[in-house]
């Protein structure tokens, strides 16, 4: 079989928006179970703004993340929320992803929204669902998000695939 030429393609992108989310103080916290412990953290509140994308997370959402089997502190991330733009249309945001902050920090005694964020992973894929036609290109996208803790909660930078 001939080997296809790779060389012409290029994965680039673009800023699609930053997201500050707030937990609520109500979240269940950590269920375990035999297929692993989950972590359930409801959203309160947030905001979300770039260049053609601004608004509110709305309450209601949250973040399920399992916990890693291995004792590594890692997690899979697994979130749902829904967003309201400035200009009142609905967007429906999932995103999958996975955490994983290295022991040596976890047990530095540092707050996590003291860590740089390039010592550990935090990344994520946003997809988008709307029946506003304003926004309706966000259905055709794949996003990946950098994440960080916030003193707050949870920040990302998300980024649009081209």
């Amino acid at each position: 079989m001939p080997k296809a030429d790779y060389d012409m393609l290029h994965l680039t992108g673009d800023w699609l928006c930053d997201v500050e989310l707030l937990p609520a103080p109500d979240s269940p916290g950590t269920i375990d179970s035999p297929w692993g412990a989950t972590n359930i953290g409801y959203i309160a509140s947030g905001d979300f703004s770039g260049p053609g994308l601004t608004g509110h997370v709305l309450p209601g959402g949250g973040d399920w993340p399992a916990l890693s089997l291995d004792g590594q502190n890692s997690y899979q991330v697994n979130v749902r929320a829904v967003w309201q733009t400035e200009d009142n249309a609905l967007i429906y945001v999932q995103y999958y992803g996975f955490i994983d902050v290295p022991k040596h920090l976890l047990e530095s005694g540092i707050a996590m929204s003291d860590l740089d964020p390039s010592s550990y992973y935090f990344r994520t894929a946003p997809t988008f669902r709307t029946g506003d036609k304003r926004y309706s290109w966000l259905n055709k996208i794949l996003a990946v998000g950098i994440g960080r803790f916030t003193p707050d909660g949870l920040g990302y930078r998300i980024f649009q695939i081209n």
